[in-house]
């Protein structure tokens, strides 16, 4: 009974942890679009970019400290999406400055949750997924084989729009040695930061025809990436079946000589 009810309390301790964290979420990300929208479009205006450029450069290093600690906020709290973020980045300072910003927010954010699921363990991951959805992954072949899983990690972190979230999680369960987790976690990103921060530039520069064909062709390649991607992910899972399935026969066979 006693067992029981830590659990049930437990349980409840979870759900308001979560609901703060989607509020939170909410509320955050309706501010961010309650600011950005009317700024799109004074952004159209040339007297209005110059003003508001010298307004980031007079915010100096706080300006930076900010947008630093919403990237890694962002990676942290899985629930928000991190295109904006990567997309106010290069507004705010450029291509290059808002890409290495987004990366370095990404790679204190990954530090931090990889540890604290390490310290913490599933508990962590629960505030932001289902028990089911780790337990998939988490119990699935590909999981339990280093190799396949950093291939799976490097494509998910790579391509546009693929969810990602759920892999710098497990990152901290899984058997990848940590320095190569984080590897595998940043660097592939560089590609699809650099062109969220150049549609952000062009947005600063009032070139919003050309940000909508990049997001266009962005939308395309990730479409086309993920159905490359459970193509992929299910040859190797069938991979590791026919691995298993032949170790099973092979066990089989020794088992028979020896009685």
């Amino acid at each position: 009974m006693f067992n029981n009810n830590n659990l049930a309390k437990k349980d409840k301790i979870f759900m308001l942890i979560r609901a703060v964290v989607l509020l939170f979420a909410i509320l955050l990300m309706a501010y961010i679009t309650i600011k950005c929208i009317p700024l799109m479009s004074k952004l159209l205006n040339e007297d209005t970019r110059v003003e508001f450029k010298n307004e980031i450069e007079a915010m100096g290093i706080k300006g930076v400290l900010i947008v630093l600690g919403l990237q890694v906020l962002q990676i942290v709290v899985a629930v928000l999406p991190g295109q904006p973020m990567e997309i106010v980045s290069g507004m705010l300072y450029g291509t290059i400055g808002g890409t290495i910003l987004c990366l370095v927010g990404i790679l204190i954010g990954t530090v931090i949750v990889y540890f604290l699921v390490r310290k913490i363990g599933k508990d962590f991951m629960l505030l932001f997924f289902s028990q089911e959805k780790i337990d998939s992954i988490q119990n699935s072949k590909i999981f339990k084989n280093p190799a396949k899983f950093e291939i799976l990690m490097f494509i998910a972190f790579l391509l546009p729009f693929l969810p990602k979230d759920i892999f710098i999680y497990l990152g901290g369960l899984s058997p990848v040695k940590p320095k190569r987790f984080l590897l595998i976690s940043t660097i592939p990103r560089i590609p699809g930061l650099l062109i969220s921060a150049y549609a952000g530039n062009k947005i600063s520069e009032g070139r919003f025809f050309r940000t909508i064909i990049i997001f266009s062709i962005f939308l395309i390649v990730g479409f086309i990436g993920y159905e490359w991607s459970n193509r992929k992910r299910r040859k190797m899972e069938e991979e590791e079946e026919k691995k298993e399935t032949l170790e099973n026969d092979i066990k089989e066979d020794i088992s028979q000589k020896d009685c």
